[in-house]
Formats: C-alpha cells, sequence, structure tokens
C-alpha cells in the first residue's frame, strides 16, 4: 500500500478559486431581485432587446442573398446581445463589456458588408474566415456612402459618438487599468452584486442597440413604414426587408425623438419606399377563407413534420 504524502494531503484541501458557482448563482439572482424592484429599468431592457430582435427582420432575404451568410453579422450580433446580458447578471461585468463591443462590431458589419447591395457576396470571404473582421474605422468609413448619411451624421456625430463607444468597450478587452477591470466592477476579488456596475453596464447596452437600430434604418428607410403585413399576407409575409406595426412600434420607442425626425424624413424622400408601401397597400386583405386555408396547411405540415 503506497503511504499518502503530505503533499497528497494537500492536494485535497487546497481550494484555490476564491470564486465559485455558488457565487456566481448569488449575483445572479441578487441581479434578477434588482430589476424586479426597478420596474423601469426592466421594462427598458426588454424594450430594447425586443426592438433589436425585431429588427432583424428589415434585413432583406432575397432568391440572391438566401443562405448566403449575409444574416450572420446580425443574428451573431444579437447572440451575443444575449450572452453579454447573462454574463452581467451574474456578476462578469467586464466580460459583459467585452462582449458588448463585439454586438457593436458585428452590428455595424451587417450594414458594411450590405452598402451595395452586394452583402451575399462581399460577406463570403470573411464568413468563410479566409479574411480578417474588417477594422472598425474603416467600416465605419463606409457608411458615408449609403444615401442620407453624410447628413445624418453632420446633424448628430454618429460616427464619432459610435467611435467613442467602441473605445470605451475597447477598454475592457484590453483591461486598461482598474476602471477597466473585474476587482473594480465587483469590487472584489470574487462576482458579487454591484449596482452601479449593472446600471452602468444597461446604460451601454441602451447606446449599442440604438446605434446599430440608427444605422440598420437609414441604410433601409422602409422601416420607418409600418405595413400591414399580416393583413395581406396571413402567414404567408415576405421573409425580410420590412416590418409590421408592432415592431414599428418597438423600434420607434428607442430612438432620440430629433433622430427620429431625420430618420422619418429620408424615409419620405426615398422614391422607392413610398412606391414599395403603395404596393402592398393596395392588395387586398386576405379574406377569413383564406386565411382558415392557410392555418389548415401549415397545421398539416406541422403534424407531417
Amino acid at each position: 500500500m503506497v503511504q499518502e504524502t503530505e503533499l497528497d494531503k494537500t492536494h485535497k484541501t487546497f481550494k484555490p478559486n476564491l470564486n465559485n458557482h455558488e457565487k456566481m448563482l448569488i449575483t445572479f439572482n441578487d441581479s434578477l431581485k434588482y430589476l424586479k424592484n426597478n420596474g423601469d429599468l426592466y421594462k427598458d431592457i426588454a424594450v430594447y432587446f425586443r426592438a433589436y430582435y425585431e429588427i432583424g427582420d428589415l434585413i432583406p432575404q432575397t432568391s440572391d442573398n438566401f443562405a448566403s451568410g449575409h444574416y450572420f453579422p446580425y443574428s451573431e450580433s444579437y447572440f451575443e446581445l444575449e450572452n453579454s446580458y447573462q454574463l452581467c447578471l451574474e456578476g462578469f461585468y467586464s466580460y459583459a463589456f467585452a462582449a458588448l463591443r463585439s454586438v457593436l462590431e458585428l452590428g455595424i458589419l451587417q450594414i458594411f458588408f450590405s452598402v451595395e447591395d452586394n452583402e451575399h457576396n462581399e460577406v463570403r470571404p470573411w464568413i468563410t474566415s479566409k479574411e480578417r473582421t474588417p477594422n472598425f474605422k474603416h467600416a465605419l468609413k463606409r457608411l458615408k456612402e449609403i444615401p442620407y448619411f453624410k447628413e445624418f451624421d453632420n446633424q448628430f456625430n454618429y460616427i464619432k459618438n459610435v467611435l467613442e463607444l467602441y473605445d470605451h468597450l475597447s477598454g475592457f478587452i484590453h483591461t486598461r487599468g482598474f476602471q477597466y477591470s473585474s476587482s473594480s466592477k465587483n469590487r472584489s476579488n470574487f462576482n458579487r452584486f454591484n449596482e452601479n456596475a449593472l446600471n452602468e453596464y444597461f446604460n451601454h447596452v441602451f447606446l449599442v442597440i440604438s446605434s446599430l437600430i440608427t444605422i440598420i434604418l437609414i441604410k433601409y428607410p422602409i422601416g420607418m413604414k409600418a405595413l400591414p403585413l399580416s393583413e395581406k399576407f396571413g402567414l404567408n409575409p415576405p421573409a425580410g426587408g420590412f416590418l409590421e406595426y408592432y415592431q414599428i412600434r418597438n423600434t420607434k420607442a428607442i430612438l432620440n425623438e430629433e433622430e427620429l425626425k431625420f430618420l422619418e424624413y429620408i424615409s419620405d424622400n426615398t422614391p422607392e419606399v413610398k412606391e414599395i408601401v403603395e404596393e402592398i397597400e393596395s392588395l387586398p386583405d386576405l379574406s377569413e377563407e383564406e386565411l382558415q386555408k392557410q392555418f389548415e396547411y401549415f397545421d398539416k405540415s406541422n403534424k407531417e413534420l
């Protein structure tokens, strides 16, 4: 029988981590309790997340770009947003900020690849990992090619504000001193709830989401027009490129009033938008019989699947 050494005994009793899953669960529950006790903040979070989720329907899905990967930057951006949120609730504040930078970067890339409506081709070298991710400043600079963007930027300093936001979030990637560290946000060497850190995080979430929704609406001004898709198409609406009434409501709820007026101006003065709106609104509403047939078809398809 091999005799147990003092080193073996030390290995059994030594606990290298001050942090543990139990502390993360406590932090998570404390975060949820705080949000539930602060109803206005909780409501704002729901509205912002919902708005960013809904805006994905505005990205066109055509026969050219379908399954090309053109939608990936946006979908990955939303996925990172959810990941960032969970990290925050569990007290991984600095990592939540770092993930939030990815949300911003990927959201801008979605429009960067789409500037010339050739995203199904332009995205391929990047999405197949044959090319590096485009430089963020370069991506922002290219947005100037979008109609009306220069006017919007001149009035609201879009590029300047987004670069400042990106720079701040980058501080957490590189731990730019104590202010951008885990120790600073937790006020400890293990995960624990910090009201100030949580509120700082959500203030930046709101900035990131509103910035991304704004540039998507500049690129696709049809998104300012709430369309009666359900009435006209029932269960078979267009795959992408348009928003319904309830989706527009969430979007407008988070935008600055002056910026919203400018976005409406862009939409009202884009001939293609007027043409599309008139075409869709001129379509007859689906009858109850037609809608019932759609329900029956989908029900049958689901059962077969």
